[in-house]
Parts: structure tokens; sequence; C-alpha cells
């Protein structure tokens, strides 16, 4: 029993003194992109492929759009200018947590036509709720999706980054992008990239001058 309790506290002590801090974010070359939770996400509005024709179910956005949205992401980085927007040398696509989160989504009620609010106090919890994936250590970076608004042309996303060996959140701000784009795919896909280049652009150094 006592060797239980040794090895217990020996790893209670790695994981503190290996946590990762805010300023951490700054420093690492090497970020861990989980991707686009949209399990409290709202769709508000009518979503379609234009013009009113092909609308979509909730059932579509959870089984189809969600992941493709994620997908294109990852596959076309040259667009999705996470490296140089966060100025590291690596992104690691971890995205199999917050895929098997989605793959929970409340499709009964994600579409609507007023929009959602996520409270910043339970994006801890969120995080925290994560499985294991493929990295066990660093910083986690993940979009967590308020609202796709149709009405307002607007993403709102709340952006975190965490540890990843302790799920703790270590900085979430909500941002929003611009929708842009033919076809649904890529109208968000290009709510996404707005977030991305605004992160770019200004929001990256005020929080590292804040950090």
């Amino acid at each position: 029993m006592k060797k239980i309790i040794i090895a217990v506290l020996i790893s209670i002590t790695a994981l503190q003194m290996n946590a990762q801090s805010a300023k951490d974010i700054f420093t690492t070359n090497e970020i861990v992109w989980y991707g686009l939770d949209f399990t409290q996400a709202k769709f508000v509005g009518q979503f379609d492929q234009g013009f009113g024709a092909m609308p979509a179910t909730g059932l579509e956005m959870k089984n189809k759009w969600v992941g493709q949205w994620n997908g294109l992401v990852a596959k076309e980085p040259q667009n999705f200018k996470l490296k140089e927007a966060l100025r590291k040398d690596n992104v690691y696509y971890d995205m199999a947590p917050v895929n098997e989160a989605n793959s929970k989504m409340k499709v009964d009620a994600c579409m609507t036509f007023n929009p959602g609010k996520i409270d910043p106090k339970d994006i801890d919890a969120m995080v925290k709720k994560y499985a294991a994936g493929d990295k066990k250590q660093g910083i986690g970076l993940v979009f967590i999706v308020e609202n796709f608004n149709k009405n307002s042309e607007m993403a709102d996303v709340y952006v975190t980054f965490f540890d990843i060996a302790t799920k703790k959140v270590l900085l979430t701000e909500k941002m929003s992008g611009k929708a842009m784009g033919v076809g649904l795919r890529n109208y968000w896909a290009g709510a996404v990239k707005a977030i991305i280049k605004s992160i770019d652009s200004d929001q990256y150094k005020t929080w590292k001058s804040k950090s």
C-alpha cells in the first residue's frame, strides 16, 4: 500500500514539475492543434449551399460538415497558417480527442435562430473531458466554437491554449471571424481563416505582452 502511495505522489510531483504556464505558449517551438470543438456550438440561421439550396440538418452538421471543417484545416496548412500566426517551428495535428468529443454533439439542439452562449468558466471542464491523444505533454490549442451565425455572417470561437499533461487551461479568449467563400464548407472555413489571420496580425502580440 505504501509503495502505491509513493508511486502516486511521485507521479503527481512529476506532473507539477513539468506543468506548463501561459508564458510557455510563447516560448515553446511546437503547438499541438486539437481542432475545432463543436460540442456546444450553435448554427444560427439557415445553413445551406447558397440561395436556399440543399439545407443542412443537425445530423448532417455532425456527420459531414464538422469533419470537413476540421479536415480542411489539417489538409491545407498553407491556407490556415497556424505555424506563422503562432510563431512556431512546428504544428502537430492531434485531432482525435476533439473528433471523439464532436461525435457526441446533440444534433437536436445545434440548429437554431438564436445565438448560443458559452460561459468561459465552463471551458476548463470541456478541455478536461478530452481523451488522451498522441502527445502526452506540451501546449495544446483548440478553437471552441460558440456560434456559426449565418445572420451576422460571423463565427465566434474561444481560442484556448492548455497544458496537455494536466488539461489545465492556460489562456482562452473569445474571437470572431467574418465568413467568406463559396459553398457551405468554404464559407465557414473562411471565418476560421480570418480568426487565424487576426491572431497573426495583432492578437498574438497582445497575448505575449500580457504573459
